[in-house]
């Protein structure tokens, strides 16, 4: 048996710099039951010897835009321009122009969301984005059942 910390990875992947990442991050709007799809797809791609795509799915276009603000962008954009890397949260926020608070609340949410990671090095945390690329994919169709509509 191989052991894994409390992310499920084995141990010589404790590190996420070490694990496999395919070259692009797919974020997209879909249903319980298209995830689920999605989640069986990219099993049987590991089963099969392919390298599964990366995904992070929301439920609904209000929740990937609630994450995904203009200043997250701005921060997953800087990443990748950066080759995925940042020296510390601390020099991401001054490359930003940003305070490190509001740096760090955002890093860490888009961590719990999986759309980036965090690399404990000592006291510095690193973020870290694996992906050349990140492609948002959302459908927009008629209003969904349970979809609260817009405020005025």
């Amino acid at each position: 048996m191989t052991d894994t910390d409390h992310d499920g990875w084995p141990d010589k992947y404790r590190d996420p710099r070490d694990r496999p990442h395919p070259d692009v991050l797919r974020v997209t709007v879909e249903t319980f039951d298209e995830m689920r799809e999605g989640t069986v797809d990219a099993s049987n791609a590991v089963a099969d010897g392919e390298s599964p795509p990366a995904v992070v799915s929301f439920a609904t276009v209000g929740e990937l835009r609630k994450i995904l603000t203009d200043r997250r962008i701005e921060l997953l954009r800087a990443l990748i321009d950066t080759d995925g890397a940042a020296e510390s949260i601390t020099a991401l926020a001054e490359d930003l122009d940003r305070d490190y608070r509001t740096v760090h609340d955002d890093v860490t949410l888009l961590a719990d969301y999986g759309l980036l990671f965090i690399v404990d090095e000592g006291r510095s945390k690193r973020p870290y984005l694996p992906y050349d690329r990140i492609h948002l994919d959302v459908e927009l169709v008629g209003n969904e059942p349970g979809e609260e509509p817009a405020p005025a």
